[in-house]
C-alpha cells in the first residue's frame, strides 16, 4: 500500500484549538471498558483513535489507528471519518463529514462518544460548590453520581 492511500500515513497541521474566551470543548466515552473517559480538545484538529499519537487514545479493537477527527472551523465543529474500518456513524448513519454540537452523540466502531461544550467559569463555580464533598462518577449507564470519601475514625 502507498503512502498516499494509507490514511494512517497521512499527517495533519495542528495548531492550538482557539475557541472564544471562556469556552473549552472536551470528548467522554459513553459505553464500553473506558466508559466515563474524558478528555479536553486542545489541538485542532484533534483526532481520535487507538493510535497513542492521537489526540483522544481509545483503547478499544473496533476504533481505527486514526478513526475520526473533530476539528473547529468558522464556529463549527467538523466530525470527520478518516476511512476508518469499521465507520463514523451519527444518528444511526455512516458519515464522512458531519457537523456536530453540544450533547452530540457519535460512534466509532462499537464506542460511543459524545462532545461536551462547557463554560470554563460554569465549570469552576460547579468545582468550588463540590469542594470536600466527594468525588463525581459515572455509573454504568451512564448517570453522573457522587461517592463520599469515609469519614475519619
Amino acid at each position: 500500500m502507498t503512502a498516499d492511500k494509507d490514511i494512517t500515513a497521512v499527517s495533519f497541521k495542528k495548531q492550538k484549538l482557539e475557541l472564544p474566551k471562556g469556552k473549552k470543548a472536551s470528548v467522554i466515552i459513553l459505553s464500553g471498558p473506558e466508559m466515563g473517559k474524558k478528555q479536553e480538545l486542545t489541538a485542532n484538529p484533534s483526532v481520535l483513535g487507538r493510535d497513542k499519537m492521537a489526540e483522544f487514545v481509545i483503547a478499544n479493537s473496533t476504533v481505527s489507528r486514526r478513526h475520526a477527527l473533530i476539528r473547529y472551523h468558522n464556529g463549527k465543529y467538523i466530525l470527520k471519518d478518516l476511512k476508518s474500518t469499521n465507520g463514523t456513524f451519527f444518528g444511526g448513519s455512516r458519515i464522512d463529514e458531519i457537523v456536530i454540537n453540544h450533547g452530540d452523540k457519535f460512534q466509532l466502531g462499537s464506542c460511543l462518544v459524545q462532545l461536551i461544550l462547557e463554560d470554563e467559569r460554569e465549570e469552576t463555580q460547579v468545582n468550588k460548590g463540590n469542594k470536600g464533598s466527594g468525588l463525581n462518577r459515572v455509573t454504568e449507564n451512564g448517570d453522573f453520581s457522587k461517592t463520599r470519601s469515609p469519614k475519619p475514625a
